[in-house]
């Protein structure tokens, strides 16, 4: 099944590994590493919030975003600090306090400094946001089924993953290219996995 980590697999991937890495001063395998452990951390959070009633907040957040097409499509031409500052009002919704803790918390795990952390967090949500907006908008999908829609995006099932692969994938280059690289990317989720043991809220 497809899950939100396959996002660094692709050239959006690539695109905010690049830009966290040039922001923060840090490495990118060491960017890289806290993508793979934020990027479901967000998601989880994202549910939780909705689980704990922060509905009307989070679906609105949906709503009001920059326009998710064009943001994903010139991400690569936006400047780390336009992306930023998205997330710097996203994670006060989506994350609140626990921002901090996971970035103490990852930067103990990777040997990165919190703050560093903290700005790959930020970068990642915005990015999140867009895409979720997205898949709500091919799926025709409720308010309501925002929560599924995060599973899929979790890895728990596999119902949104055509909405989520055509997404995250550059198809301006060829326009067969779900069915050329969807088994790719996919067959590199597995060796993945072990890294989000303890940090998707029980996923």
């Amino acid at each position: 099944m497809a899950s939100i980590l396959d996002v660094l697999n692709t050239n959006l991937g690539k695109d905010i590994i690049k830009k966290a890495s040039t922001e923060t001063g840090e490495s990118s395998e060491k960017v890289s590493s806290v993508f793979s452990m934020v990027l479901p951390i967000i998601l989880g959070n994202f549910k939780n919030k909705i689980q704990e009633g922060s509905i009307d907040s989070l679906y609105e957040l949906l709503k009001v975003a920059p326009d998710p097409y064009k943001f994903l499509k010139k991400i690569s031409d936006q400047e780390p600090k336009e992306i930023l500052e998205y997330g710097e009002d996203y994670s006060e919704i989506i994350l609140g306090e626990n921002l901090s803790i996971i970035s103490e918390t990852i930067g103990v795990s990777l040997d990165i400094i919190p703050t560093a952390v903290q700005q790959i967090t930020k970068i990642a949500i915005p990015v999140i946001v867009a895409i979720l907006s997205i898949q709500k908008k091919e799926e025709h999908l409720r308010d309501t089924d925002i929560e599924s829609l995060i599973d899929s995006a979790l890895g728990s099932t596999s119902e949104y993953n055509n909405s989520f692969l055509k997404t995250i994938l550059d198809q301006q280059d060829d326009p067969n290219i779900i069915n050329e690289t969807s088994g790719m990317v996919l067959g590199k989720q597995n060796n993945e996995e072990g890294v989000l043991k303890g940090y998707t809220g029980g996923k």
